[in-house]
């Protein structure tokens, strides 16, 4: 047992901002999907990504089902897609703009992955994927969750300040 709590555990993780990425498939009845804030590069040779997602989650066992999924890297201005996404409502990818494999539309950046394996982690499960194929799409800001809320980055010439390369 530890001395960390969950509340202190939250409010410490919540100060590393993260990026946001939709995952989406093709389920038996149309899309399915979830967004998650854990997207990561794990390996180059193989290329393998990660992410994790709570266990149990009614949206990850559909995605997994399908066994192919695309991770989409959303942009500052799809904030309002993540939080439709986000939610529980079986037709929420009712007004989502869709290209084939499930790509978002307007993503910054897509994957379309193969699963390969999910490793136990407490309430979570970490899961390992192969990407097929991926394409960056557009420049633009990508979309940012930090401290509970969602943000946008800054141009780096905002930061520049004297000695600054």
């Amino acid at each position: 047992m530890t001395g960390v709590d969950t509340q202190s555990f939250r409010a410490f993780f919540g100060q590393l901002p993260t990026g946001v990425t939709a995952i989406v498939a093709a389920g038996a009845d149309g899309p399915v999907g979830l967004v998650v804030g854990t997207f990561s590069s794990v390996s180059l040779d193989p290329p393998l990504v990660s992410f994790m997602v709570t266990r149990g989650s009614r949206s990850w066992s559909a995605v997994r089902a399908a066994g192919r999924f695309t991770a989409n890297i959303l942009a500052s201005d799809q904030r309002r897609l993540s939080q439709t996404l986000s939610g529980w409502s079986p037709d929420k990818f009712r007004h989502v703009p869709l290209g084939d494999h499930g790509i978002i539309l307007g993503a910054l950046a897509w994957a379309d992955c193969m699963f390969e394996r999910e490793i136990d982690a407490g309430d979570h499960l970490i899961v390992l994927a192969s990407p097929r194929e991926l394409q960056v799409v557009r420049q633009a800001r990508p979309l940012i969750f930090f401290q509970r809320a969602y943000h946008r980055t800054l141009p780096v010439e905002d930061f520049r300040a004297p000695g600054w390369g």
